[in-house]
């Protein structure tokens, strides 16, 4: 096993050799840096001297400047870093081991292939120490966490679509505006959906003061979704099954959540009636649900590919709620605000990857308190500025008959669009109905009675 590994050094310290050389011998006709640029990242030097030497590289080319051997000397110089790149002698070995210019590129390639080598064997015995160390409660957690590393490891950006030049996809871009694309989840709010229109990749975040309906919100939107057959997938990390169960039960057969809450001594025969007909219906439904209340980033991106894998498109994903997630690193010095920025930047990041649309739900500060109107804003977001930074979109929950109980509003809740990055902001106002433990539309029109 060592000799491989030395083997393996070996061949990736000449490669480095080479590439580096190419560019110290770059002449005007042909110049080798951007074809080791578009191959090789931060930290895929293995050798500390070369890391240096790729720096100095990098700034005169950036720069306009010419990268041969006696401007690179000149560049480590006045940084104070020629001695630790290997000084004179050191930088005229480099030159002396040059490919040709044509070669150049290929042999970046090797030099990232062995750091992603190094990478994976890192990430390998990361994942040894995680199963010595693993608390026998929260082994799926560590799984997933390790999962999570390998599965980044293993999209290597480096050949993404992400970079080039505007014009290139214009035409393919403008071909696309032609065609109807229906969005990629519904919350099941008429005036909501027209609009927002949820498309893949986006992270909305839904806010509110507690008692404000957030959980009847976002259980109501995963309903609506699986029922347009759109696959949902729902992480509670306040409810159990039960209480989750009941409300999604009540809200769809419209029977009273007390009654349910307290089972057969509460309901009547024509409740049973109710449940016996659309079970079926929420059997049947592409609705996936986590009652886990440890759950992070790299779970959530666990729970995805399985949907995924199962149904062939990306889940419209509902977190109740985000200040209740942990992070993926498990940092017991991390403080609040740290933790949330992390698992926001996180959430947005996995939107992406994935194409889900993520619903986080979160919550709201005194803030509305201390104002007359006792309406929500923006800045009363809890823990972090990267929540307001981070989404496309969010929406404030607010009662007015929660403040003031004789309000002629008295059954209305407003959804306050206050941020939407691809639309306009506005209010929707929506009718709630806590004894069925769900919010609906102010139409007035119920639903058909039947369930088939």
């Amino acid at each position: 096993m060592t000799t491989t590994l030395d083997q393996e050094q070996a061949v990736s310290m000449e490669a480095e050799s080479r590439a580096l050389g190419a560019c110290l011998m770059a002449t005007p006709s042909y110049d080798p840096v951007a074809d080791v640029a578009r191959a090789v990242r931060e930290g895929d030097w293995h050798e500390p001297a070369h890391e240096l030497v790729w720096l100095a590289v990098q700034r005169l080319h950036g720069a306009g400047r010419p990268t041969g051997l006696p401007a690179v000397e000149a560049q480590l110089r006045s940084t104070g870093d020629l001695e630790r790149a290997g000084g004179v002698v050191g930088l005229s070995r480099l030159a002396s081991e040059a490919c040709s210019a044509a070669e150049a590129g290929h042999y970046a390639d090797l030099v990232h292939g062995y750091a992603q080598v190094r990478r994976y064997q890192q990430a390998l015995v990361r994942g040894m120490q995680g199963a010595r160390q693993a608390d026998p409660l929260s082994v799926p957690d560590t799984i997933a966490a390790h999962q999570a590393e390998l599965e980044s490891l293993a999209a290597d950006d480096q050949d993404d679509d992400t970079f080039g030049r505007f014009g290139d996809h214009l035409d393919a871009h403008l071909d696309s505006l032609a065609v109807s694309v229906p969005p990629a989840a519904v919350t099941g709010f008429t005036d909501l959906d027209s609009l927002m229109k949820l498309m893949p990749s986006q992270m909305i975040l839904v806010a509110a003061r507690p008692a404000m309906g957030k959980s009847a919100f976002a259980l109501g939107v995963a309903t609506a979704n699986a029922r347009k057959g759109g696959p949902t997938l729902v992480h509670s990390l306040e409810m159990g099954r039960a209480e989750v169960t009941n409300r999604v039960l009540s809200a769809r057969a419209r029977v009273a959540f007390r009654h349910i809450r307290d089972g057969v001594d509460s309901l009547t025969q024509d409740d049973w009636d109710r449940l016996d007909r659309y079970t079926p219906e929420l059997k049947d439904l592409p609705l996936w649900m986590d009652y886990s209340a440890r759950v992070s980033p790299a779970r959530i991106r666990s729970r995805i590919k399985t949907v995924i894998r199962e149904t062939g498109r990306a889940p419209l994903v509902v977190v109740d709620y985000l200040q209740l997630m942990q992070t993926d690193q498990r940092n017991s010095r991390q403080s609040t605000y740290d933790r949330v920025t992390e698992i926001s930047r996180e959430l947005k990041i996995l939107a992406s990857d994935t194409g889900a649309v993520i619903i986080a739900l979160a919550q709201l500060n005194r803030g509305p308190e201390q104002r007359q109107d006792k309406r929500p804003a923006v800045s009363d977001l809890r823990d972090s500025g990267a929540l307001e930074q981070d989404a496309d979109a969010i929406i404030l929950l607010h009662r007015e008959d929660y403040y003031e109980p004789e309000s002629e509003r008295s059954g209305e809740t407003d959804l306050i669009v206050a941020k939407h990055r691809n639309g306009p902001t506005a209010t929707v106002t929506v009718a709630h109905q806590f004894h069925y433990s769900r919010l609906r539309d102010m139409s007035g029109a119920e639903e058909p009675e039947t369930a088939r």
